[in-house]
């Protein structure tokens, strides 16, 4: 069944109450219609997003996958016998949804999640 559109009230309610240190159960318990799952969902494709990501962050986050990329694609190139950069550029060339529908999984997406 799919869930209606989430309201601004009902963002900024599990933003306050999930920087509060609430569960996501008792989150749910304060937003009617919505389960735990869902709220956790929401928070983690679509509101957590928006925050901490300055300018600053996100050339920390440039620099460390530059300085671990190699580590990080080994184990991937091992397996398809392939040099890590190979494997790295196809990752790039096929793109987020390619590359989740080619591994049988939901990729993140600008629409409200149906899952409960």
């Amino acid at each position: 069944k799919r869930q209606s559109k989430w309201s601004p009230e009902e963002d900024a309610l599990i933003i306050e109450l999930r920087g509060a240190g609430m569960k996501w159960d008792d989150i749910s318990k304060r937003l009617p219609g919505r389960s735990s799952i869902s709220c956790r969902l929401h928070y983690q494709n679509y509101l957590e997003r928006r925050s901490d990501w300055d300018e600053e962050r996100k050339d920390r986050l440039a620099r460390l996958y530059e300085r671990f990329k190699p580590e990080m694609w080994a184990k991937v190139a091992e397996e398809m016998q392939v040099p890590w950069r190979a494997a790295e550029a196809m990752h790039w060339q096929l793109g987020e949804l390619d590359m989740a529908r080619r591994a049988g999984v939901v990729p993140f997406t600008l629409s409200t999640p149906s899952t409960e």
